[in-house]
Formats: C-alpha cells, structure tokens, sequence
C-alpha cells in the first residue's frame, strides 16, 4: 500500500510503466537473440574457413612430396613418351604448389583462404621461403634444362640433389604450420563457446529480472484492478437498486396522477357521449361530435404524457400496430381544430391526398398525437393568415407507404439559431417564450413519437414568412383489413350470406403460404365463422391439442413435411385420446384425378383446389355437421357429400378487387426469390427442397388461372423426381420466361 501522504498510481500510469519496463526487457532478449545468432553464424564461417586451411596446408605436404617423385622419375625414365608425360604432371604439381603456398600466406579468394594468419604462422612460413625456394627452382631447372637431355646415368643431378636436399625441412615446417592452424582454430571454438554461454547466461538474468520487476508487479496491478471492479460492480448494484427503488416510486407517483388526470376526463367523455345519444337541434351534434373527439384527443395526450414520463425512465416506448387509415385521421384531426381557427381569425386549410385511402398498420393515437401537437403549435404563433394541413403519399410499393405530413403556417418563423434547439424538451423561440407561454414539449413528444414509428421530422422556417414542420413516416400495409366485407358479393346490396350454425364451430386451417392464409381468412370473416391459423405440422397438432377443431383445411405441402403425415399423425392422437376425428379438407393446387384419389385413399374428407373461392369454401363447410350424442353418451358425425368441383377458367373472378391487386401484387414480389429457391435446390440436387418450391411456386402461378407454367410446376411437384435428368435445365429456363409473362400481367392489372 502507498505510504500516507504518497499519491495512489492510476492504473493508466502503473499500465504505462509497466509496458515500458514489459517493452525494454523484450528489446534487451531480442537484441541478446540477435547478438548469439550473429556470432553462432560467424563460428560457422570461421570454422569453415579454418577447415580450408588446414585442408589445404596439409595438401601442400603431399604436393611437395609428389614434386620429387616425378623429378625422381625422370631422372630414372628412359622412354621419352613417359618424360613428356611426367614433366607435364610435373609441371601442374608445381604451379599448383606454389599457387597454394603464396594462398596460405597472402590469402586466395579462389581458394577460399582468408590469409589472415598469425605473427607464429607467418614466422614459420618466413623459416620455410628459402625451402621453398631451393625446392621450386630445381623443379624449374629440371622442367627447363640449358643443354639437351643426356642418357640416364646413375649419377643424379644437381637439381634432383637440392629437392632431396630441402625436402625433409619443408615437410617439417609444414608439419608444424598444420598444427598451429589447428591449435588456433580449436581456441577460437572455446572463445565462441564462452560467448554463447555468457550470451544464454545474460538472457536468463535479463528474462528473471523481467519476471521480478514487470510480471510480477502486472500481477499486482491486475489483482488490484479486479479488485477495484468487484468494488465497482458492487457500488453499481447499489446503485441500481437505488434507481430501481426510485423508480418504482416514480411509477407510482405517475399511476396515481394518471388516476387523478382521468378521472375528470373520464366524466367528460362519458356525459358527452350520453348527450350525442339524445335528440339534439341544429349544429348541436356537430358541436358535441367536436366536444367528444377533442375530449378522446386529451385523453391520448395525457397517455402520451405519461408514457412519455415512462420513456425518460426505461427507455422504451411500446407502439400499436393495429389498421389505420391515413386520410380520416387527418381529416379528423383537422376538423378538431376548425372553430379554434375561426375564433382566432384563421383559416385552416385541409389537402389530402385520395392516395392516403388505404389501410396501414399503425399506432392511431401516436399519429394523431403527432398531428395534434403540430397544428396546436402551428395556430397558437400564428395571428394572422392560415394554417396548412396536407398529406400525401409520398412513395409506395406493394408493401409499403411512405405517407408525408406537412403543416405551415404564415406566423413569424423561426430564426437559425432558434431551428437548432426547436425539438428539445422545454425549447421555445427566445422571443415566443414570455408572449405565448407554454412548456416546450409539444414538438419534442412529436419528435420521438415520430422516430418511434422510423419516420422522420423536419422544420423548415425563415423569419417573416412562416414556418412548415414536415413529418414522413413509413407505413406498412394492412392485409388483414377489410374495410368492406360485403365486397365478396356481385349484388352490394344483398345481405351478407353468413352461416349461423356455424358461429360455435372450431375451423383449424394449417396452411403455410401467406398469400393462401390471407383469402381464406378474408372468406371465413365474410361467413361469420370462427378460425385459427396454422403454419406447419408442428404448429397445428400444437394448435390441436390447445383445442380440439371441428374441421381442418389442410394444405398437402408444409414446410416440415407433407399433409398425409399430418393426417396420419392425427389420426393416431385420435385413437389415443378417443377423440373423434374432425372433418380433414385437403388444400392443393393440384387439380387432378391422381391427387384427388390419394386423398380418397388415405381417408380424407374432401378436396379444395387452390385458389380457393368463396363457393368451394361454403360448400366443404356445409360438410360441418349437427353433433349428435348416441347411447353411450359419445359424439359422433353426420356425413355430408364432397364437394362440388370448381371452375378453373378464372379463379380470381369472385375475388374483390382489393384482394386480387393484393394477391397480384404479392405474386410480383415473390415468384423471383422462390423461383431462386427452386434452381438453388436443383444445383444442390435436394429432392425434397425442389418439389416444395416448386408447390409454392405452383400455388401462386395458379391464381392465374391454367398458364403454360402450371404443368411444368405440376411435372416438378413430384415426389420421385429425377434430378439428374438433362432436360430440367432448359425447363427451369422457359419457366423463369412464362413467370416473368404472369408478373408483367400482374403489373398491368394491378393498381397500387
């Protein structure tokens, strides 16, 4: 622990200097690593050099050795054929000799002698040169006699006599040269050893001293910094527990003001709606229809308020997702503030889009939060003129809209610097603070209720001319709502044709494809009968055991398996659990005779062809019969005839045409990545990928009526397709061509 009065290190300073200590101890190993391999590489060097030497000064031995052989030999050779021979061997002995003697001495970079020799060596060298001499010159006199080669007699020369002469002292010398190269070569091996074992001496001191003075203080630092963490982490769960605490407190104190907010609210709303129930006179409902939608509006804000309130606490802010329609509740929003205009001498002015009739999914009350906070802002600085309210649709595909919302007004603007601050909380223009009072929250809860739904807010001003606060905020449509469900009927008329008796029926339809499920479920609304939604085997015996269905429309093709194993594994709870069977229709968009018999066979109840009409679906639920108990008080059911088949000339033509631009437009965006699906699966060669997407593609193609694609998609909706067959290929690419054609259809029949 640091001495009192000593300042505590940071762990960035103790960090810092123990990565300078950590650093310098790697450079010193690094550097002595260096140093070692350096010299190992120069003892390598060395010793080869001195093998060379020695090598080379021994052969020096042998050639002088050889020089007088061959003089001995010509002295006694007679036959001039063998002299010519030996003088040549001679002659090569002698400059080889001499060309190694003066190597040794001055050094060869041929030979690879670095002639760097001792003062001993260049002592017995000098001792030896007259040797040498006497030896080379009488091998020159006998290689280059003055006078003519005389009869071999006895008698030797004076040449031969001198090289017999200095022989024995060269040898000697050389002897003696030969052991000093060795004596210095194996010394300078020790020293080398000595080096290296200094060198690994100093590196283990080096790499102990780093262990004593870097690893083992970053120890200490590490023990101490995760003891500062758990120190940390303690203090943070206090004080998590103290914020948790406080706000539960806030969620209280926020439950009862809402408490005490709506309850006047409430009484409001209620009496108004009371009086709007009675016989009123002139302009009265409109003025109570005002009083009653500007009541609900506040209400919404105080909501706002308090979720608001709950925001800054947990960060989040849930929104709805329910149908809403774009261009009434603009249309209403405006009409709240129409005789709060005229009483302050404003125009209001109302454009909106006839586009912005459609359903998209929503939260109503934030949008019309948002509306509300914009023109409450937009009439409350402006004293003259108008106010603008337009919306409009700003861009839209088959899946999406991106609605634009724009309201101006010709108050005094707002200035540059006040357009920088304009949506934080409690922000007004400095001069508009003190005239028209007010909190500032107004544009700040429209700001974060518009980044909520990923839209996007904007204000556009400039001082005298007015201000235009500009909104966008995408939309996604709405599938699910049918504004009028009486548009499935020719005659508009006519009264809806429901099916009473089957309000307390329990209908199950397992069906994958989103396009299929959305005109079903539009059909079974329309006739007034119950249902729930499944998506794969799993899901609808799950669904099954939740509650037990009357009736089941079930497609054959599902994403874990074929509708058969569904029927079978049905059929298999029923018999465990002595249930009876409900009523199974089989959905395909196979209209053959093959299919129809299969599910004859396997024992189903009936045959739907996709796509399905309003007709074919009454007619298999005509199928749903009066229960009846027998004696031993089991259920069981009266059978009904199957159903009639469809027409397939033009099976969209009872659809509305909402629906079938919605179904059209779904097939637009889908064929493509199904159709990807259906060619990965046929590169991979997976039989059973292939045939499901071609069953979905097949589903889809089908809501066109018979096309050339129909029997091609119906020839790969095979469960023993042969994947390996050369002609898949060029089938797959005529059917991207005729999906292409029923989507450029599509196209010129659909109005988005």
């Amino acid at each position: 622990m640091a001495a009192q009065g000593e300042p505590i290190p940071t762990a960035q300073s103790s960090s810092n200097r123990l990565t300078v200590l950590y650093v310098l101890a790697l450079s010193a190993v690094a550097l002595l690593t260096i140093v070692g391999q350096v010299l190992v590489q120069r003892s390598l060097e060395r010793q080869l050099s001195d093998s060379t030497v020695i090598n080379i000064a021994g052969r020096q031995r042998m050639l002088s050795q050889k020089i007088t052989k061959l003089a001995l030999q010509l002295h006694t050779t007679e036959d001039p054929f063998l002299q010519g021979k030996e003088r040549a061997e001679l002659r090569a002995a002698l400059t080889l000799w001499e060309t190694c003697h003066r190597g040794l001495q001055e050094g060869s970079e041929e030979l690879g002698l670095p002639g760097n020799n001792s003062v001993y060596v260049r002592d017995l060298y000098q001792s030896l040169e007259i040797e040498f001499v006497a030896i080379r010159d009488a091998a020159e006199e006998i290689l280059n006699p003055d006078e003519e080669p005389s009869e071999p007699t006895g008698e030797r020369s004076p040449a031969l006599k001198t090289i017999l002469a200095h022989e024995a002292n060269f040898l000697a010398g050389m002897d003696q040269i030969v052991y000093l190269y060795d004596q210095e070569a194996e010394s300078r091996v020790t020293s080398l050893r000595r080096v290296e074992h200094a060198l690994l001496l100093v590196t283990l001191t080096v790499l102990l001293l780093e262990g004593l003075f870097v690893f083992r203080p970053a120890v200490r630092e590490i023990r101490r910094m995760v003891e500062n963490l758990r120190e940390n982490a303690l203090d943070l769960e206090m004080a998590k527990e103290t914020a948790e605490t406080a706000n539960a407190e806030k969620s209280r104190f926020l439950a009862k003001m809402s408490h005490e907010l709506r309850t006047p609210m409430n009484a409001i709303l209620g009496l108004s709606e009371v009086l709007l129930r009675g016989q009123l006179f002139n302009n009265q409902k409109k003025l109570l229809t005002t009083i009653h939608d500007s009541a609900q509006s506040l209400m919404g804000l105080l909501s706002d308020l308090l979720d608001m309130s709950k925001l800054e606490v947990d960060s989040s802010l849930k929104l709805r997702q329910e149908p809403l329609n774009p261009k009434e509740i603009t249309q209403k929003v405006a009409e709240m503030f129409t005789h709060q205009a005229i009483d302050r001498g404003l125009e209001l002015r109302l454009e909106v889009d006839t586009k912005l009739d459609i359903w998209v999914l929503g939260d109503e009350n934030r949008l019309r939060q948002v509306l509300v906070n914009l023109i409450q802002n937009a009439l409350k600085f402006t004293q003259q003129g108008s106010v603008s309210v337009e919306a409009e649709v700003q861009r839209q595909t088959s899946h999406e809209v991106i609605v634009n919302f724009c309201v101006s007004d010709t108050g005094p603007g707002i200035s540059a610097e006040d357009q920088k601050t304009i949506f934080e909380p409690f922000k007004q223009a400095e001069r508009d603070r003190d005239k028209h009072g007010g909190a500032g929250l107004g544009l700040s809860i429209a700001q974060r209720l518009v980044e909520a739904m990923n839209g996007r807010i904007r204000v556009v001003s400039k001082l005298g001319e007015g201000t235009a606060f500009i909104v966008d905020i995408p939309f996604v449509r709405s599938l699910e709502h049918t504004d009028h469900l009486d548009e499935w009927r020719p005659n508009k008329t006519a009264p809806a044709e429901v099916m009473p008796g089957l309000k307390s029926a329990s209908l199950l339809v397992v069906e994958d494809v989103e396009a299929n499920r959305m005109v079903i479920e539009a059909m079974l609304d329309e006739l007034a009968v119950p249902y729930r939604f499944a998506v794969s085997i799993k899901d609808g015996l799950s669904q099954i055991d939740i509650s037990w269905p009357d009736m089941i429309l079930l497609d054959l093709e599902l994403p874990d398996g074929d509708g058969f194993k569904f029927f079978y594994d049905l059929v298999s709870k029923c018999l465990s659990s002595n249930q009876v069977r409900p009523i199974v229709i089989a959905l395909t968009a196979h209209a053959t005779d093959e299919i129809r018999r299969k599910t004859e066979d396997a024992g189903m109840d009936g045959f739907l062809t996709k796509p399905v009409s309003l007709e074919g679906l009454r007619s298999v639920l005509r199928l749903l019969p009066d229960w009846t108990t027998d004696s031993s008080g089991k259920k069981y059911a009266r059978q009904g005839s199957s159903p009639a088949a469809e027409d397939e000339s033009d099976p969209l033509a009872s659809y509305p045409a909402s629906l079938r631009s919605k179904l059209l437009a779904m097939y637009c965006d889908a064929y493509l990545p199904q159709y990807e699906e259906l060619q990965n699966a046929f590169s991979e060669r997976d039989p059973r990928r292939f045939t499901f997407a071609a069953h979905r593609l097949l589903g889809m193609a089908a809501n066109f009526g018979f096309n050339d694609a129909i029997p091609i998609l119906r020839e790969f909706d095979e469960d023993n397709i042969d994947l390996d067959d050369p002609t898949i290929s060029d089938k797959l690419d005529r059917l991207l061509g005729l999906l292409e054609q029923l989507a450029e259809n599509a196209s010129r029949d659909t109005s988005f």
